[in-house]
């Protein structure tokens, strides 16, 4: 069994300014620096072993006081990016609404799991992307304990996978909160033990995330 503790980026200038980030590499906003100390605090009693982060700059950023706290240099993994949002990069949902009112408007908000960005990469590219990376950071850290910070819509896909759904079926899961924290031991056997999934209590007043109907 090896125990995965995925966090999502704690609250980027992007989620400040309703901007679909995608690979485009914004920072953090000061309350995200927050969200990522108090995160790091949930886990510290955590016997974390390694830590991988998407290379972006708010997974980057996010993970650093967990790395820090545990006295580990974070792994950089340009697999753990958001999905490519292509045409969609740096636009804001409002002007996406605009812009693309079937593939964003209707597809992307409403059946997530056969979107596809102009000129971007799927959603069922990014599922076969990040499952393949996390399987493999599963089985290169057998019996330890990991933690990986990434993105919203890889980990919506993984909460769907844990629960049984397909990757087209991600709409019946809600995207988690900036800087929330989901454990889940792979078991040895192929399934999975969720012990907490988009978990965000821990950041209180501080707990943000996307506003309802807005993607």
């Amino acid at each position: 069994m090896t125990k995965m503790i995925f966090v999502r980026h704690g609250q980027s200038e992007a989620n400040l300014l309703t901007i679909f980030a995608g690979h485009t590499d914004i920072p953090l906003t000061d309350l995200g620096r927050h969200q990522a100390e108090n995160t790091a605090q949930f886990l510290k009693d955590y016997s974390i072993d390694a830590v991988y982060a998407s290379d972006l700059l708010r997974a980057m950023q996010t993970a650093e006081p967990t790395a820090r706290m545990h006295g580990l240099e974070i792994i950089p993994d340009v697999r753990l990016r958001e999905i490519y949002a292509g045409d969609w990069e740096g636009v804001t949902f409002n002007d996406l609404l605009t812009l693309y009112p079937e593939s964003f408007g209707i597809l992307w908000r409403t059946d997530c799991g056969r979107a596809h960005p102009e000129n971007g990469e799927s959603v069922l590219e990014l599922a076969e992307r990040i499952y393949t990376e996390v399987d493999r950071i599963a089985a290169e850290h057998r019996g330890g304990c990991v933690a990986i910070f990434s993105h919203a819509t890889p980990i919506r896909l993984l909460c769907a996978r844990w629960q049984g759904y397909l990757p087209e079926e991600i709409s019946k899961i809600s995207f988690c909160g900036n800087a929330s924290v989901s454990v889940v031991d792979y078991e040895d056997d192929g399934s999975y033990t969720v012990h907490l999934c988009g978990y965000d209590a821990h950041q209180g007043d501080m707990a943000t995330c996307f506003k309802k109907g807005s993607v």
